[in-house]
This record gives structure tokens, C-alpha cells and sequence, in this order.
């Protein structure tokens, strides 16, 4: 994988909330990689996958790592969920 380095400069305030959640073995550079990755898969610009390799953890991982957050790690639209509901009235309804 090809990698760019970028240097960021950042109010004194910013970069202590951000490193404000530091805990254990990660460094800056993996927290500075984890909220990136947040981000850009919140905004849709990169997968789950993607995302999770990037935060390095795996899918799972940062799929409950964004629940803890709040943040959804699917999307499951209104449409889908009529889907669901018309599908489970149908079993239901077979099995009555």
C-alpha cells in the first residue's frame, strides 16, 4: 500500500480533546487514524472495510467501535424496514 505523510497544524484546544481519548497501546499517529477513519465512513467516502483497516481493527471491531459512539455501521432505510415487517406478517400469517 502506497502511503502519504501529511503534517497538520491544529488549535492547542483541538489537539487536546483529541488526545484527551488516548488510552493504552495507541499512539497519536493510530488515534489521529481512528477518527479519520470515523469520519470518512461516516461521510461515506470509504467502506466499512476500508474504514476498519485504516483503525486498524477488523469489521466487527469497528462496527461495535461505532456503536459505542453512536454512529451506525449500516444503514437499514425505511424501505427495508416495511420489507422486514411485511415479510415477517407473511410468516406469520403462514404458520397461523
Amino acid at each position: 500500500m502506497i502511503e502519504t505523510t501529511i503534517e497538520l497544524s491544529l488549535p492547542a484546544d483541538v489537539a487536546a480533546a483529541l488526545w484527551s481519548h488516548v488510552r493504552g497501546e495507541i499512539n497519536r499517529e493510530e488515534r489521529v487514524k481512528s477518527v479519520l477513519a470515523i469520519g470518512l465512513f461516516a461521510e461515506g467516502a470509504i467502506s466499512l472495510a476500508r474504514a476498519a483497516s485504516l483503525a486498524r481493527m477488523n469489521r466487527f471491531e469497528f462496527a461495535m467501535h461505532l456503536k459505542r459512539i453512536g454512529l451506525p455501521a449500516y444503514e437499514y432505510t425505511q424501505t427495508e424496514y416495511e420489507e422486514d415487517l411485511a415479510f415477517i406478517a407473511s410468516m406469520e400469517a403462514d404458520q397461523g
